[in-house]
């Protein structure tokens, strides 16, 4: 035990010395970019892009040392982010189909880690992820057909959707006040509330086109009087529906001009109750005030920065930084909501 006790430190310390190399670069930054463009009056600012923690100046974790030198190191870059959440804290918590993992940025603990499955069960396909009011983190598995919650840490603690409740979990959202957890299932066009603890409290909508019911809804969001925002895809529209589920609004319709709809993927709301909408095939964010009018569209079809290649989540912090998953860029682009603007839109 004393001979194993002191490799280990030993390797403890070769690891922490590896922490104490020269800093980073700056993280990834382009010419100032605005929307609209001057001489109007900017309302989006681009800030950076993300495609590995040395974008962030981000070092690995101490555990996430140790296993890569007992396992090899891995790549680390994202190769098709597609969930994105972000803390209170400012972490930012990253699904990526490809990798079949979730990456976690930490720029205030100046630390990155990743969560590959439960324990020898990995990860299929995770899609949405959401993080609660303690920290755990919250991450939906369409092929495993479940929501598996992890610690602050990393940790398993449990799963949700037992008993073939879930068909095709993709995106979910937390109510963190009334500690519920809705997960949008797309193959059966519903959505299903839980509790934080697991237990299943009922089922909201069901296919169709009516106020109500979805054709393949992908991600939701939770506005602060917890009201839920919907991306009905296949019906391309947004639902508006109360925190139980009652129907309260909608906007939006199939089209190629801006403000409707060809393939819209993820949602998140601004401090001002905007709504940001991201769209596959425009492969543009759209943005919308809380009547479903239509203020701002910024991106194009590209690979430069403020460019994307079929954009699917998008999260936004309680200060505003827009992070949107630029799933074939392999990246995640990072803007901010310049708040002098946009609620003053004509």
């Amino acid at each position: 035990m004393k001979r194993k006790g002191i490799i280990f430190f030993i390797i403890c310390i070769s690891f922490f010395s590896l922490g104490m190399g020269p800093r980073i670069d700056e993280a990834k930054k382009s010419e100032p970019l605005f929307w609209p463009p001057p001489p109007y009056e900017a309302k989006i600012e681009f800030l950076y892009t993300v495609s590995k923690p040395d974008d962030m100046q981000i070092k690995k974790g101490f555990f996430q040392k140790i296993k890569e030198f007992l396992i090899g190191e891995e790549n680390d870059a994202l190769i098709r982010p597609f969930g994105i959440a972000v803390d209170d804290g400012g972490k930012i918590y990253v699904t990526d189909r490809a990798n079949s993992s979730v990456s976690i940025f930490d720029p205030k603990e100046n630390n990155y880690s990743v969560i590959e499955g439960l324990g020898s069960r990995k990860f299929e396909s995770p899609l949405g992820i959401a993080v609660d009011a303690d920290g755990n983190v919250y991450v939906s598995d369409s092929v495993l057909m479940r929501v598996y919650v992890f610690d602050p840490k990393g940790k398993f603690l449990k799963e949700i959707g037992a008993g073939n409740i879930l068909q095709r979990p993709a995106g979910i959202a937390i109510n963190k006040q009334a500690r519920l957890l809705y997960v949008i299932d797309v193959l059966e066009s519903k959505i299903h509330l839980y509790g934080l603890d697991g237990t299943h409290k009922k089922t909201i909508g069901g296919f169709g086109d009516g106020d109500g019911q979805f054709n393949r809804p992908t991600s939701l969001s939770i506005s602060k009087n917890g009201n839920l925002y919907v991306v009905d895809a296949m019906n391309s529209r947004i639902q508006v529906l109360d925190k139980d589920g009652k129907f309260i609004s909608k906007f939006g319709k199939r089209g190629d001009m801006s403000g409707s709809f060809a393939n819209p993927r993820g949602i998140a709301l601004d401090s001002d109750g905007n709504i940001y909408v991201t769209d596959t095939l425009f492969e543009v964010v759209q943005i919308f005030d809380g009547n479903g009018r239509l203020l701002l569209v910024f991106g194009q079809r590209g690979l430069q920065a403020g460019e994307f290649a079929i954009p699917a989540g998008i999260a936004i912090s309680n200060d505003d930084i827009i992070y949107v998953a630029d799933s074939y860029n392999q990246r995640i682009q990072v803007f901010k909501y310049l708040k002098a603007g946009l609620k003053k839109t004509k």
